[in-house]
């Protein structure tokens, strides 16, 4: 029997269920809340290379948990405050970039989880609604089972070191940045090179020798892809390009229109 859990994301992949999500790289509130309805099963808000403040970040969380869809926060670096900070905002994941090493691996476990199993600090942060008395009562005792934690895979040096990163324990999904590893690589850009889809098959076979779920950055045309060679947790499309890619081909087409 599958125990009931909060996060329903971490739900579904415990399950064996594949899942997708979006990204949110601007700080517009009203974007977090619309991407909410599309029926995501996430939302990465993205603080490492994202506009966002980690206020803004906090107000996004709030607005998307509502919807059922579940906010995932990636943070700039493997650092305790970062990542102290990001998971305060009561997000129900974090995805820290470049692990390279089984010990970064396990620097960014224990940044995640409360003592004893790590060094996160008790602080009152949004998902105890600030330690007003409101909020998750149940949030300290249940937040190490049910925070995901996100490790990218994403420089070469990942690739090779990949079975010892995955056999930390703690870690939930292995994420692949397939343009800065094809740019560690010297194959920037070529996703598809026979190298680069080696390297992603190194990677799942990791993820299923330690329990871990593979992930990938994906987009239209890939998905079919990327679900056969194994990836279960997908995230694809970023507000910003949506946003001007709807918005230019309405442009366009006025523009190439006879006489105009």
């Amino acid at each position: 029997m599958v125990v009931k859990m909060k996060n329903s994301l971490k739900e579904k992949l415990v399950q064996g269920k594949s899942v997708f999500g979006t990204w949110i790289m601007t700080s517009g509130l009203d974007t977090a809340e619309i991407l909410a309805q599309v029926g995501a099963d996430c939302i990465m808000i993205d603080i490492e290379h994202g506009s966002m403040d980690i206020e803004t970040a906090g107000r996004m969380v709030s607005l998307i948990k509502p919807s059922g869809t579940t906010p995932l926060l990636r943070v700039a670096g493997n650092d305790i405050n970062l990542i102290k900070r990001g998971l305060d905002t009561g997000a129900e994941g974090v995805m820290v970039p470049m692990v390279n090493t089984r010990e970064e691996a396990e620097n960014l476990v224990k940044y995640c989880k409360y003592p004893p199993a790590g060094v996160r600090g008790r602080g009152p942060g949004r998902a105890v609604l600030f330690g007003s008395g409101g909020g998750d009562p149940e949030y300290y005792a249940k937040a190490n089972d049910e925070i995901l934690v996100i490790v990218q895979i994403e420089h070469i040096e990942a690739v090779e070191n990949v079975y010892d990163i995955l056999s930390v324990p703690g870690i939930d999904i292995a994420f692949i940045g397939p343009m800065d590893l094809t740019l560690s690589m010297g194959l920037y850009g070529q996703t598809n090179h026979p190298e680069v889809l080696k390297s992603y098959e190194r990677v799942v076979d990791a993820c299923k020798k330690n329990n871990v779920v593979p992930g990938i950055l994906t987009g239209t045309g890939g998905i079919k892809q990327h679900l056969d060679i194994g990836f279960r947790f997908l995230l694809g499309g970023i507000d910003s390009n949506i946003l001007y890619t709807g918005a230019k081909a309405i442009v366009d087409e006025f523009k190439n229109l006879d006489g105009r």
